[in-house]
């Protein structure tokens, strides 16, 4: 081979060897612009994250801090600067323990000195809320939460956040005192502070679950105060408030420690003895309380005497449930009352027997009532200056088929209690119209027929349209139908109309008469006559029956028949039983009478025979 040949082959290679060398050198440079590109992303990046996490960490409302394991703030948003009421220079190295607590909260110093974290203590795994305080002094509800880190240089960092929930604590707390505000009114009597009926279900459902397993027993005493409607009456709201406080006062301060006291009514308290043994430990609660009632009250210059009635009634056998110990002790309270005021009973064998063949009678007159096999009676009444009889009264009565005649006394409250008063009136009315019926069939066409009417009746919606069919179905005149009404019908708190009063209007204007029944006992005062729409008045018996004997009774009874004739009324004296009391009252200038004297009430079939052959009717 000749040496240019090797030569030109030297040459190539050399510069095949060079042009490598720039490739590899190209390329060389080429990585790095690439690494150059990628730094300078990756700071931008940083850049980017790191003021990312600056505007985040500065504008946070929560507290950061980033602690060593000793606590010592390493570094703190502004956020947990403005929650703490601090700078951060003032922070930085130092434990929150030597600042942020109150200084009766903090811990010593040498407990502070050697605190450390623990990562693995469940306490810092969980919220922690905190009462802290500011630089100064106000104080504060932090809310802290804890995690922990190892960070670039491999050591192991605590991360703080803390919220500032005072006002949500605040809210919790008013609502939770609205909470108990609103408990409190629905479980309590808002005049006189004691429990409410509520309340005391809850207390004795609980008292007799507790007593079924101690074998103890419940005990329970339904306490009414005697004559507080007349006070209300007499001295107004105000007195009779005060005595329902004085009352509370009394009862709470004479029961036993466990026992609780509840207005359940008006005028009403119950009274719940847990751990109880026999009924004798039941009335000796009831005395107590008896006597602690008789305290009188100074109020307002004047004394006001108070006294209660009590029923009491025990657990046991047949009285296992609260509803069960309400009804006996309010039977209880029924029996004490009828027997007169101030009186303790308790619910015993002899009650149990009497309360049940109550319960019974009860069933039986609904039954009556709603079968309309009531029978009635009928009373005469006479015209004092003519010497005849002008018309009667018509009075329910119950022929019981078991136990015979029932006695009004006994099952008119019965009726009432029972919310019966409406439809025995219209049975009442009834029997009025078929009796007037058949005065016209036996040719006494000029007398009147009268029967009661109480509120029941008088608000019942058909009451009126039912009277009128009545009277014209029949053929009768409306001005011989007497209806007859009690003063609280008119008036119930002295002065004060009740719903009745515009229903006895409307019977006024047509045609029908009203007596006011039972007058100078009750609210209507002699003042009101001349207001009431009213044919006349009925005297009470009790001031009839005593005039002769007694000043104030017949003094009275001259009172009201003088202004009823000078008010153009009619006057009826009831409860006549002697020919001296029916002509001291002719010479008074009473109308009419009306009693044992003229005759007991009388059945329908002895009607006839009476009015034909009875002599005694000439005063």
């Amino acid at each position: 081979m000749s040496v240019f040949v090797i030569t030109i082959v030297a040459l190539l290679a050399a510069t095949l060897a060079l042009s490598i060398g720039l490739m590899v050198v190209a390329l060389k440079l080429r990585n790095a612009a690439s690494r150059l590109a990628e730094l300078k992303k990756s700071l931008r990046d940083t850049r980017r994250a790191s003021a990312n996490f600056r505007t985040a960490t500065e504008h946070a409302n929560d507290g950061l801090v980033i602690q060593n394991m000793d606590a010592t703030i390493v570094w703190a948003n502004p956020a947990y600067c403005r929650i703490m009421g601090r700078d951060l220079d003032d922070m930085i190295g130092r434990n929150p323990l030597e600042f942020a607590l109150p200084s009766r909260e903090r811990p010593p110093k040498s407990a502070i000195r050697s605190f450390r974290y623990n990562p693995d203590d469940p306490e810092f795994r969980r919220l922690e809320l905190v009462r802290n305080q500011r630089k100064d002094g106000t104080l504060f509800w932090n809310q802290i939460s804890f995690a922990f880190h190892t960070n670039a240089a491999g050591d192991q960092i605590c991360v703080v956040v803390c919220r500032d929930v005072s006002e949500q604590i605040e809210q919790e707390e008013r609502l939770a005192e609205a909470r108990d505000k609103l408990e409190h009114e629905a479980t309590h009597d808002a005049l006189t502070g004691l429990a409410n009926r509520t309340a005391l279900i809850r207390f004795a459902d609980q008292a007799l679950a507790d007593a079924a397993k101690t074998g103890r027993q419940v005990g329970m005493l339904h306490v009414d105060l005697d004559r507080f409607k007349e006070i209300n009456d007499t001295h107004g709201h105000a007195a009779g408030d005060e005595v329902l406080r004085h009352a509370a006062r009394q009862l709470s301060g004479h029961v036993r420690r466990g026992d609780m006291v509840a207005r359940v009514g008006g005028d009403e308290f119950v009274v719940v003895c847990p751990d109880l043994v026999a009924l004798e430990d039941l009335r000796a609660v009831a005395t107590k309380l008896s006597r602690a009632l008789q305290v009188s009250i100074d109020w307002n210059d004047r004394v006001l005497v108070g006294r209660g009635s009590i029923g009491g009634a025990l657990s046991g056998p047949g009285a296992t449930a609260t509803d069960d110990l309400l009804s006996f002790s309010d039977f209880a309270l029924y029996e004490a009352k009828r027997g007169g005021r101030g009186r303790v009973e308790i619910y015993d064998d002899a009650l149990a027997r009497r309360h049940s063949n109550q319960t019974r009678r009860a069933a039986d007159l609904t039954l009556a009532v709603n079968s309309n096999s009531l029978t009635h009676f009928f009373q005469p009444k006479m015209n004092l200056e003519t010497g005849r009889i002008s018309g009667f009264e018509t009075l329910v009565r119950w022929q019981h088929p078991e136990d015979g005649m029932i006695s009004p006394a006994e099952f008119l409250p019965l009726a009432e209690d029972l919310g019966l008063m409406g439809e025995l009136d219209l049975c009442s009315m009834g029997g009025a119209l078929e009796f007037k019926r058949f005065l016209a069939r036996i040719g006494r066409t000029d007398m009147s027929v009268s029967f009661n009417a109480s509120t029941e009746l008088l608000t019942h919606p058909d009451f009126i349209n039912r009277l009128v069919w009545g009277v014209e179905s029949g053929g009768l005149r409306r001005d011989q139908v007497v209806i007859e009404v009690l003063e609280t019908t008119v008036f119930g708190d002295p002065g004060e109309e009740c719903s009745g009063a515009a229903v006895i209007r409307d019977l006024r204007r047509a045609g029908f008469q009203v007596m006011l029944d039972d007058f100078g006992i009750g609210h209507a005062g002699l003042s009101h006559l001349a207001q009431l729409d009213v044919t006349g008045v009925k005297i009470d018996q009790s001031l009839v029956r005593n005039m002769l004997t007694d000043a104030a009774s017949s003094k009275i009874v001259g009172t009201i028949v003088e202004l009823c004739n000078t008010l153009g009324l009619t006057v009826v004296a009831e409860g006549v039983e002697t020919r001296e009391v029916a002509m001291r009252l002719k010479r008074l200038g009473c109308d009419y009478i009306q009693g044992y004297w003229l005759s007991r009430p009388l059945p329908r079939e002895d009607i006839a025979a009476w009015l034909d052959g009875d002599m005694r009717l000439t005063a």
